[in-house]
């Protein structure tokens, strides 16, 4: 009986300290990404080992005219996530991330975070409770349209808190 107990003890400490399960796909995998263009928005999309780089090479006066997005996420409202990336960028320049739904209205579902990059990798970590969700119809963005430039993301994860 004790070394049951002994080892259900090490078994539960195990689970309790047990990573969060990401929700989004690989960062540093093309198909994982969709890259949204309108208007007169220029973007290309490429990997660089371990991230995802964008290329805007021309913006209109609308910044979501360029995103890169996370689909088909099954977010519930109520439920806090915790989102972290790590995102540099050799220009100045400003992207915003937000979670909203994949479908008109495209209403926001409670993250819409702007972060000013650096030159060097930089770490960011937002918390957000969702609300108005729609089942696996729910998405990350990250807006990149706001002015010319390059982004990489990398190690970027979605959890649950």
């Amino acid at each position: 009986m004790k070394t049951f107990v002994v080892a259900f003890a090490i078994f539960a400490s195990m689970v309790l300290i047990a990573d969060p399960v990401n929700l989004l796909k690989p960062t540093n995998k093309a198909e994982s990404w969709r890259l949204e263009k309108a208007g007169d928005a220029k973007s290309e999309m490429k990997i660089e080992e371990d991230a995802v780089v964008f290329v805007t090479s021309a913006v209109d006066s609308t910044d979501w005219h360029v995103q890169a997005v996370q689909t088909n996420l099954d977010l519930k409202d109520g439920k806090t996530y915790t989102i972290k990336f790590k995102a540099k960028s050799p220009d100045i320049v400003s992207i915003t991330v937000n979670a909203m739904i994949d479908q008109e209205d495209w209403h926001q579902i409670g993250l819409n975070e702007e972060v000013k990059l650096t030159k060097e990798y930089k770490d960011f970590s937002f918390d957000f409770t969702a609300s108005e969700t729609v089942s696996n119809k729910n998405r990350i963005s990250f807006v990149l349209g706001g002015s010319k430039g390059t982004v990489s993301l990398k190690e970027v994860t979605l959890t649950t808190k």
